[in-house]
């Protein structure tokens, strides 16, 4: 699968920032580093408030377009099933209330089964007329991709953005979906540095190694494997630090280390997310 994207190596995710101020000192901060990538959804109240920071930022540095910005949403459960899939509406007033021409990436948030297939044919019409640059889905399995094909849709999954952590690489779905060359993001990608990741003495010992700190040899772990991590920070100083992880490298015999940590270890379970899923 072929398509046309300036996609970054890392998108920095907005989950939970409610100050407008705050998200433009992460997307001034990422794009005075080089990194112009941002998600975003509806359930997050974030839409505006990043449109707003990505708009400032471009009329405050001379030379800067939206095209070199890349800018993700979601489409959630709720839009879904209030319009049976049809959730153009949506997409077009959003875009109209952002001041944004389109979206780089419009991902279905969940697969509700009683709307997932219907909500495609709609997402495939909103890239057809140049209102989203690619198209996706989170949370996506095998299963879920196979239901489009044999629907024989033009267009199948350009992204897919699922949670993958050293504690849940998820690396069947993740093969199977580059196999056909699609984009794979992670979101939670540091598992939220919970206890048994922040304490893991191989991780520990490995960032000592590399001298780095934890969550940069996660986030070289994701880039390694070819996933790009989707990582949320309210810190600007933890921008570059994060950022930091595009600029060295550790070995595949490393990279391997961290991915025998994998114990199928779910933050988001998918039965209490997306009943049905």
């Amino acid at each position: 699968m072929n398509f046309e994207t300036n996609i970054p190596p890392i998108l920095f995710g907005s989950f939970q920032i409610s100050s407008d101020e705050t998200l433009y000192n992460i997307v001034s901060q990422a794009a005075n580093s080089g990194i112009k990538g941002f998600d975003t959804s509806p359930s997050y109240r974030t839409e505006e408030g990043v449109s707003k920071a990505i708009n400032r930022y471009i009329a405050e540095h001379p030379g800067s377009s939206r095209a070199d910005f890349y800018l993700q949403t979601k489409i959630d459960a709720w839009q879904m099933i209030e319009k049976k899939g049809d959730i153009r509406p949506f997409v077009k007033a959003k875009l109209k209330k952002i001041n944004q021409p389109y979206f780089d990436s419009l991902l279905i948030h969940w697969p509700q089964p009683d709307y997932f297939v219907d909500t495609w044919k709609y997402m495939e019409d909103l890239y057809q007329t140049g209102l989203v640059k690619s198209i996706g889905i989170c949370n996506c399995r095998r299963r879920h991709f196979e239901l489009l094909r044999n629907s024989q849709f033009e267009l199948l999954p350009m992204t897919i953005q699922n949670e993958i952590h050293p504690f849940n690489t998820d690396f069947k779905n993740v093969e199977y979906f580059k196999s056909l060359g699609v984009y794979i993001q992670a979101y939670s990608p540091l598992c939220r540095m919970i206890p048994e990741i922040s304490t893991n003495q191989t991780l520990i010992e490995l960032a000592q190694k590399y001298e780095v700190s934890l969550v940069q040899l996660i986030l070289r772990w994701h880039l390694e494997n070819g996933i790009i991590p989707v990582v949320k920070t309210s810190k600007t100083e933890r921008v570059k630090e994060n950022i930091f992880a595009t600029q060295f490298k550790i070995s595949a015999d490393d990279t391997e280390k961290i991915s025998e940590l994998n114990k199928n270890f779910k933050i988001f379970l998918e039965s209490r997310c997306c009943p049905g899923y």
